[in-house]
């Protein structure tokens, strides 16, 4: 299970669970992530000139090893 992080160029801050099929795109990145409080698998899309980065971390692997928690960060300038 991965989880995102999304950080906006007016300073907020979205975090998304049960992520997969994270695909950067040509105009900022998409992926399907199932909501915590209505349990319904969505799609998001983000365009990068509305975000300034994200981070995507491996949540199993984190559990076991805390030293390999971040998988992957991003800054987009």
């Amino acid at each position: 299970m991965k989880q995102l992080i999304v950080f906006t160029n007016n300073g907020q801050t979205y975090m998304f669970d049960n992520v997969s099929n994270f695909k950067p795109t040509t105009k900022g990145f998409q992926f399907e992530y199932t909501g915590n409080a209505t349990g319904m698998k969505r799609t998001a899309v983000f365009n990068s000139t509305s975000t300034c980065g994200y981070a995507l971390a491996d949540v199993e692997k984190q559990s076991r090893d805390p030293s390999k928690s971040l998988n992957y960060l991003k800054i987009i300038a």
